[in-house]
């Protein structure tokens, strides 16, 4: 029997729907993101940021999370599906000993042992989730058959590393700042020379420091490497048991990232070598301003010409309600819980003509003027857009500098904790902003800050020249580190990876190379000693009168 036309339709619809699935198929790749460690909201819109763009490609991109974080901080379209595991960690009890450890760092200092204490205690409960991931085989066997063609990980729990050497996945790791100490530029041997390159981003050195800041920056790596064997112990189990190369280390476990993609641009850093792998994309979650809901639009227009100040010491994005990518009570820093900061701060924007819109879910202090505003949210990146603002008063985490930057916003910035100080330093010494000691807040200290930046018109110049900066590339922070997983997914990392990623560090600084040529220089020294010692000796006797025989 032949066939009409609507079988002949209906075949070439089928070969049609084929084609397109093959093409989809070849085109998209697979991509797994095991969400063990990653931490803050910050982080989050980081990662979410690159595997929406990811899907947008047409990827494929699994999430794998336990019950209690599920999918938070991770949007609808920026994952393709969610693959759970049961944790015997209780969100309530995780939940308040981060809250409780960062309102301790806020506003005070805590004592070391009291630091190792928390820390201890916090790496355990990320120690017992991650054999929680471990303890599911049928998790596990899901993960192995589905054959990913990458691993995205994040430099907080060796977890998600574990996980990619497991499967035998390439994989890229997402650093949400300058760097973490633990897994540095020199896992994939980039140099991180110690006489400019500060290394330690819990302090605020810069590019140009003294001789007892080089010693110190010249000896923290050394101390890193050691809390870092110690932070790794904990995971050495699960190497053991699944034969994950337990002859090696995580740091070495590391250093096999086809690609490293960093939260940091030219505008933020300073001049240093980079290698191929390491790609800078700060910037990552600035966008262009949208226009604020109509009540705020309301109160910035009616500052004037003088405009608005933004201040705000807790993190200001939309999963902030959710923050650490899991139920949290509030958000990482509720506010200013010190009644007597806040009052300070209350009674310095009282006497300032700008007005003032200040994030703080606190109880609103006795000292708040008619000019400030505050709110239990607000749109930042909308904010620092706008026209009317003239500063930001932040503690310099990483995504709002970028942000401010973005917008050529000046900053008096207050590092609370982490990476906030190296950010706060570097805007300072780019002359962005000014940077504040938390523990040296007054009102004189604080109005004096505020009135340097709105009135010294060098702060907005700089801002604004490192703006232009950030701006003056042909590509998005998102476009190119999309583009750069794509090319390692095509073409593997051999090319991009430096020889001196598998170099000791020995043979890296040519340690043995010195020794020997101060070896042999001592040795010939010392021949050309003796060589001159007997010509000597022999000169000296020969001329040496001989005595007479009685």
């Amino acid at each position: 029997m032949g066939s009409g036309p609507f079988d002949t339709m209906k075949r070439f619809a089928l070969m049609t729907i084929l084609i397109l699935i093959y093409l989809s198929s070849s085109l998209g790749k697979d991509i797994l993101l095991v969400k063990s460690s990653v931490a803050s909201p910050s982080h989050c819109m980081v990662l979410s940021t690159i595997t929406g763009g990811l899907v947008s490609r047409g990827h494929n991109v699994t999430l794998v999370a336990d019950d209690v974080k599920t999918n938070t901080g991770f949007p609808n379209g920026t994952f393709s599906q969610i693959l759970f595991f049961k944790t015997s960690i209780q969100s309530e009890g995780l939940s308040n000993l981060i809250e409780k450890m960062l309102e301790n760092m806020a506003f005070s200092t805590l004592g070391l042992l009291d630091t190792m204490r928390q820390f201890t205690e916090l790496v355990t409960k990320f120690q017992n989730s991650c054999q929680d991931l471990w303890k599911n085989r049928q998790l596990l066997e899901t993960l192995k058959i589905s054959k990913f063609d990458l691993a995205l990980v994040f430099p907080f729990s060796p977890c998600d590393v574990l996980v990619a050497h497991y499967l035998h996945v390439p994989f890229v790791v997402v650093v949400p700042s300058v760097r973490l100490p633990q897994f540095n530029e020199g896992c994939v041997g980039m140099p991180y020379p110690s006489s400019y390159v500060p290394f330690d981003i819990f302090n605020t050195l810069t590019d140009e420091m003294t001789f007892f800041e080089r010693l110190w920056n010249f000896a923290s790596p050394f101390i890193w490497n050691f809390s870092q064997a110690v932070f790794n112990s904990y995971f050495y189990d699960i190497q053991v048991e699944y034969d994950i190369h337990p002859d090696k280390s995580i740091k070495h476990l590391y250093s096999n990232a086809s690609l490293w993609l960093s939260h940091v641009s030219f505008g933020s850093d300073f001049a240093r070598p980079y290698t191929p792998n390491w790609i800078p994309i700060g910037g990552l979650v600035s966008k262009p301003r949208k226009p604020l809901p109509q009540d705020l639009e309301e109160f910035v227009q009616g500052s004037g010409d003088d405009g608005v100040i933004i201040f705000t010491l807790v993190s200001t994005n939309k999963f902030t309600i959710t923050s650490f990518c899991f139920s949290l009570k509030g958000s990482a820093i509720k506010g200013l819980q010190d009644k007597k900061i806040a009052e300070t701060f209350a009674r310095v924007f009282s006497k300032l003509p700008q007005r003032v819109l200040w994030r703080h879910n606190g109880q609103p202090p006795s000292s708040l003027g008619n000019n400030t505003k505050i709110l239990k949210w607000l749109p930042q990146n909308d904010l620092l857009g706008h026209p009317k603002t003239r500063l930001l008063i932040y503690h310099a985490g990483s995504n709002g500098v970028l942000e401010s930057i973005n917008h050529g916003i000046p900053m008096v910035n207050i590092p609370l904790f982490a990476d906030q100080f190296t950010h706060a330093a570097k805007i300072q010494k780019k002359g962005m902003g000014i940077m504040l000691d938390k523990t040296n807040i007054s009102e004189q200290s604080l109005m004096a800050v505020i009135q340097e930046v709105l009135h010294n018109p060098r702060y907005k110049e700089r801002v604004q020249h490192f703006s232009n900066i950030h701006h003056d590339s042909p590509v998005t922070p998102l476009e190119r580190a999309v583009y750069w997983i794509e090319h390692v997914m095509k073409f593997g990392d051999k090319h991009l990876r430096p020889r001196s990623a598998d170099m000791s560090t020995i043979e890296l600084y040519m340690i043995d190379v010195t020794v020997f040529l101060i070896v042999v220089l001592s040795v010939g020294l010392y021949i050309v000693y003796l060589i001159l010692h007997k010509c000597i000796t022999f000169l000296c006797d020969s001329k040496s009168p001989k005595s007479k025989p009685d």
